[in-house]
This record gives structure tokens, C-alpha cells and sequence, in this order.
């Protein structure tokens, strides 16, 4: 049928009107216009006195638009380039060829890269091309930093319009890029031309800034010297930034939309401990079995005994292949760590993200409101190493215990002393617990366990004394179940390891309560272990002097403990996390006949199955008596420190 037509157009036979654009004239055909083009098919049947006119004249920019758009009705093929694009679009819309809108769009989605991508969002916001200017906004979300880095060309960040501006201002997932960065884009382009008309867009730009992650003095800045007229609604917001700034201890109590990192990546830290002095490069045989919350496959429920003794197996074989003289060599070669590596769980990848203020050991850490918090444990005796210093603290040196309590927040990649303890302490437990932090037990000063219990209030800024434990206890482990109740379990009394027999008694202590209240006890004897709060139960792992390597689950509801599936190989000193309820181990020490030596291969519990899993990864160091807690960091936290992107520009 197109075909005919065409060749009538060919022709110039039986065609019944002209189109004129431009001084030029183009034959063509009423009907097949009418069929292509909504535009003439409500003029043709308006029966106006232009409808019945020979010559049409049409009011569209340019004649080469039309010549191509009529080329697509008659043929079905458009010709399209980044050159074209607008006249094209412009010609279409004016005569509403919906097919050749579709086209154009398309054409524009396949051709985004950075350096059209602001173009091509401009093009699309102005022809109503809704899924193309999604597309190209997503585009420039990925490559903003870069974009940022080329500056404001004639089709760059600045010229971009406000939709799509306030998308990218908007957008939960912007990857390695300042806030700070973003505010500046914004107030850059409301000072272009006309300023005027961009300056009414100026609250729904601004209010997609994150001012709870720009830094206070740029805040005074832009408050009092932006040079723009800023409304009530974006002062309002850059004063509850700096108030928010100027409280630092209720931070975590006061995180929203405003204050929290984009494209939060789940992260596992890794903090303090005894480390080896050198990374580990050779390969670590490991099952391939992983964890569920890797995203890989288990093995199906059947082949459950058959897996574990190839598991089994497998672990003799590594424990046979690796040579003696090389675990001598670990044993001997650590030192107490200050760093602090970030593990992707998801991606296998290590990197270092920052370094404490001092190396510890027998500390405890713990989040609340996505800040780490480091506290206590014992230091190199003679005070605190400083992060430049050349010679590496000796892992059996003489040590310290410390009071000292220290944050670190993943915005600013920041540091910050919190008040000190009440009483220094080490190998006790502390954890999140409502608006505060709770310390419980341990060894003091003067090597004695503890039965002293204290509590850091968020909002006041202080520790005070809460309810002391039943009796003084070390090594012991902690969670925090349901309902804010806090249960600790097993540890020690008296003076260091070998003082006493390691303990079974669990305590609880609930919300308001002065008093610890005594549940039933464990079924093993526990020291130096730890403990998780799962699916309202709470969880005993192993420990150190556990023959058996079991694990228990605690039932609050009805005081009873079951237990469960333990871990093929012992395993103490370690580090453990939570990802999506899948309960992973790493690092850590085992026993080799009389001697300790470390493992560097993490494990993972399945708690459906109740099963072990090793992951096929490896720590990058030989790890002990490290502590681990799960922070959010922004896309590429981790990376910029290595200096892999350049420093981005600003843009005002």
C-alpha cells in the first residue's frame, strides 16, 4: 500500500493537497495523511475553510523536518542523526506522528552517552518523550561525577532543565559524588540566565539537596553570602543541617532522608584485633558451597550429609597442604592493627577504609544510627600509637585498658571523642540499646573482671551507672533481642583466661529494668564467644576452649535453649557479622594440637537449613580478635581513598 502511494507521490498523481513550509511546496495525498498524522485528521474532518484550501501552510521550523517526516508516512523509514533530531521532533509533534515520536525517542535512548546525555533529557522534556527523558536522566546519574568534572558547556549540567535537574538532585542512587558537589550544582544553575525564570524553581531544586551531609561552614556560607534570595522553606532546612552539626552525640537519633548517604552500599567492618604484617597473596582452597546471602545456590537438602564430609574433607586437605614453617611464620609475625577494612560480601572485595586512633585489642563496637562506635579494649602500653608512626605495635607487648570511646561517621569520613568510659574496660560487651549505648562487665585496670554496668545517653552526652551484673564477669557475649531486652551469657569470673572455669549462667535485663534477672543456662560453657539476635531468638556461637564447636538457640518465650548444628572445625578470636540474616565468621584462631594458629576463610550459618557454609573468599591478612559491625557507605566510600578518581571541580 506505501509502496503505491509512494509512487503516486512519485508522480504527482491524484494528489489532492500541498503542503507549504518555507517557500517549499510538497505534493501528497488527504487520506494518508489523515491516516498517519492526528493533526490532519481533525483538520480534514473540522470542515473549516482551511480544511478545504489546495495549500495548507504549516508552521513548522524547518522544511527539511517536514520533508523527512513525510518520507516516514509515505515509506516507513525515518532517517534520524543527533544533527536532525530536533528539526525531526519538531515536525512530528507539530503534526502528531505518534509512530515517528516513538522512533525518535528510541533512536535518542540507544545514542546516550556522557556527552549528550544532558542534551538528549533537554530534547525529550521539550517533545514530552516521558520514558526517554527517564532514560537520559538515569544516564547522567550514572556519569555525573564525570559530568562534573567536564564543566558547563553549552549542553552540559547547567543548561540542563529543571525536571530533569531536579531528578539528578533527587536521586537516591547519585554514586561517588559529594553533596556538597550537588548543592553547588544547584546554586550554579540557578545563577545562569535567564535568572529570573530559574530562580522559581529555586525550592524544589534546593530541597533535594541532602544539607545533613554538606559540610557546616559551607552551609554558613550558602546561608548568609549564596547570593540568592533563599526561600523560608531552604533556610529552614540549612538551619536544621547546622543544628543538627552542632549536636554531634544525638546525630544517630536524629538520621531521615536528610542525613543519610546515597547509594548506601552494605559494607562489613572489620576493626582492630591482631593482624599479620603481611598480605596474604597465594589462593585459599575453600568449598565452593557459599552462603545464601551471596546469592548462590545451596545444595539441595539431600545432599546435606553428603556435602558436609565433602566439606569435612576438604578442610583435613587444607589443614595437611599448608606448611608448617608458613603458620610459625604468622604466629610470629602479627602485630596489633589499626586499620579498619570494608568487605563486600557480595563482591568478594577487601579495602581499606580508615584507621583508628589507636590499634586496640578486646574492644567492642557497635552502630547506632549508621555511626560506628569503637570502645574501650586495651592499647600498646605508653598511650595511644599515632597513625603515622613507622614501628608496628608488637601483638604480645605490654597493654593498657582504656576507657577512651571513639566514632567514626561514613558521611565525612570522620573521627570524633566521645566521653570516656567510667571505668576502662576490656573483653566485655557493649551494644545499642534504645537512645544509648550499654557496657557491660569485663576486666579493668587493674586486670580484675568487672560486675559495673554503665550507660551512654545519645542525648545527654554522658555515661552513668545502670544495673551491675549479678556477678563480675569477662569474656562474656551479648545481644539485644526483642523489645530492647539485652541478654548476656557465659564469660568468666575473676582475674584473666585461666583464672576460672568459663560459665553457662545467661542473664537478662529489659527495658527499664535496674536489675539483671537470671534465664535458663546454656547447654555448653561458653568464653570469648559471641552471641546474635535472630528471628526473635538469640543465638550462642562458639568460643575459645569448646571441644565440641556447638552453637545454641535461646527461645525467650519459653526459656529453653536447643542446639544446633555445630561448626565442623573449631574456631575463637574471630569477627562476626550479620547480613541479611545469614550469620557469617571471619577470621579468627584455631587449635592445632597445643598451638594456636589462625585461619583467614570466613564462614557463613544458614539458619532455614541449620548449616555451615564456607564462602569462597579470604581474609587478606592472617586476622584475630578483630570485632566487625555492618555500616551503610555511599557507592565508592571505599574506593576514593585509593585516589582512583580525580578531584571533582566546583561548579560555583
Amino acid at each position: 500500500m506505501l509502496t503505491g502511494y509512494q509512487a503516486l507521490r512519485a508522480e504527482g498523481f491524484l494528489c489532492d493537497v500541498t503542503l507549504e513550509v518555507e517557500g517549499s511546496e510538497f505534493p501528497a495525498h488527504r487520506s494518508l495523511l489523515a491516516c498517519s498524522s492526528d493533526y490532519f485528521r481533525a483538520l480534514f474532518k473540522s470542515h473549516t475553510r482551511e480544511s478545504r484550501e489546495r495549500v495548507i501552510h504549516l508552521h513548522v521550523p524547518s522544511a527539511a523536518g517536514l520533508q523527512r517526516l513525510l518520507d516516514f508516512i509515505y515509506t516507513a523509514w525515518l532517517p534520524l542523526s543527533m544533527d536532525t533530531m530536533e528539526d525531526t521532533l519538531e515536525a512530528a509533534s507539530y503534526l502528531q506522528v505518534t509512530e515517528a515520536l516513538e522512533l525518535c525517542g528510541r533512536y535518542l535512548e540507544r545514542q546516550l552517552a556522557p556527552e549528550n546525555c544532558c542534551f538528549a533529557a533537554n530534547v525529550a522534556a521539550r517533545f514530552g518523550l516521558a520514558h526517554t527523558q527517564g532514560a537520559a536522566e538515569r544516564c547522567i546519574i550514572r556519569h555525573l561525577r564525570e559530568l562534573l568534572v567536564r564543566g558547563a558547556g553549552p549542553s552540559g549540567l547547567l543548561e540542563l532543565n529543571p525536571a530533569s535537574l531536579k531528578a539528578v538532585l533527587g536521586a537516591p542512587d547519585v554514586a561517588r559524588v559529594p553533596e556538597a558537589r550537588l548543592l553547588g550544582l544547584a546554586l550554579a544553575w540557578l545563577r545562569q540566565e535567564p535568572k529570573a525564570e530559574r530562580l522559581t524553581h529555586c525550592t524544589v531544586l534546593l530541597e533535594r539537596v541532602r544539607f545533613g551531609l554538606v559540610p557546616a561552614d559551607m552551609l554558613r556560607r550558602v546561608y548568609s553570602g549564596s547570593g540568592l534570595a533563599l526561600p523560608a522553606r531552604i533556610k529552614g532546612l540549612i538551619i536544621q543541617a547546622l543544628n543538627y552539626h552542632t549536636a554531634p552525640s544525638r546525630q544517630p537519633l536524629l538520621q531521615g532522608e536528610q542525613t543519610s548517604v546515597r547509594s548506601p552500599q552494605t559494607r562489613i567492618l572489620l576493626v582492630g584485633g591482631r593482624r599479620g604484617r603481611e598480605v596474604v597473596t597465594q589462593e585459599v582452597v575453600a568449598p565452593r558451597r557459599v552462603a545464601r546471602v551471596l546469592l548462590v545456590a545451596a545444595p539441595e537438602p539431600q545432599e546435606e550429609e553428603e556435602a558436609e564430609e565433602v566439606e569435612e574433607e576438604e578442610e583435613e586437605e587444607e589443614e595437611e597442604e599448608q606448611p608448617e614453617e608458613e603458620e610459625q611464620q604468622l604466629e610470629e609475625e602479627c602485630e596489633l592493627t589499626q586499620d579498619v577494612v570494608a568487605f563486600d560480601v557480595y563482591n568478594h572485595r577487601w579495602r581499606g577504609l580508615t584507621r583508628l586512633p589507636a590499634p586496640l585489642l578486646g574492644h567492642c563496637v557497635c552502630t547506632a544510627g549508621n555511626f560506628l562506635y569503637v570502645v574501650g579494649g586495651e592499647h600498646p602500653a605508653g598511650g595511644a600509637a599515632s597513625p603515622q608512626a613507622d614501628a608496628s605495635p608488637q601483638a604480645d607487648g605490654p597493654r593498657a585498658v582504656t576507657a577512651e570511646v571513639h566514632r567514626y561517621d561514613p558521611r565525612f569520613h570522620a573521627w570524633t571523642a566521645v566521653p570516656a568510659l567510667r571505668e576502662a574496660r576490656a573483653h566485655f560487651w557493649c551494644g545499642a540499646v534504645g537512645e544509648g549505648l550499654l557496657a557491660v562487665g569485663g576486666l579493668g585496670a587493674d586486670g580484675e573482671a568487672l560486675a559495673s554496668v554503665e550507660m551512654y545517653d545519645l542525648r545527654r552526652d554522658r555515661w552513668t551507672a545502670a544495673g551491675a551484673l549479678p556477678r563480675a564477669l569477662h569474656g562474656h557475649a551479648g545481644a539485644v533481642g526483642e523489645r530492647g531486652v539485652v541478654y548476656v551469657s557465659g564469660g568468666k569470673a575473676g582475674r584473666g583466661e585461666g583464672s576460672t572455669s568459663s560459665l553457662r549462667d545467661l542473664y537478662a535485663l529489659g527495658p527499664g529494668e535496674r536489675e539483671w534477672s537470671k534465664r535458663a543456662p546454656m547447654g555448653t560453657s561458653r568464653f570469648g564467644h559471641h552471641m546474635a539476635a535472630l528471628r526473635g531468638a538469640v543465638f550462642a556461637f562458639l568460643g575459645r576452649y569448646e571441644p565440641f564447636s556447638e552453637i545454641e538457640r535461646y527461645d525467650p518465650g519459653t526459656d529453653q535453649w536447643t542446639r544446633l548444628r555445630p561448626l565442623p572445625y573449631d574456631r575463637f578470636c574471630y569477627g562476626l557479622a550479620v547480613v541479611e540474616e545469614t550469620v557469617l565468621l571471619l577470621g579468627g584462631l584455631k587449635w592445632r594440637g597445643s598451638r594456636q594458629v589462625p585461619t583467614r576463610n570466613v564462614v557463613g550459618y544458614d539458619l532455614d537449613l541449620d548449616r555451615w557454609e564456607d564462602i569462597s573468599c579470604a581474609l587478606p591478612w592472617a586476622w584475630s580478635g578483630l570485632q566487625c559491625a555492618v555500616l551503610q557507605l555511599a557507592e565508592g566510600g571505599d574506593e576514593e581513598r585509593e585516589g582512583e578518581p580525580g578531584e571533582v571541580p566546583d561548579l560555583v
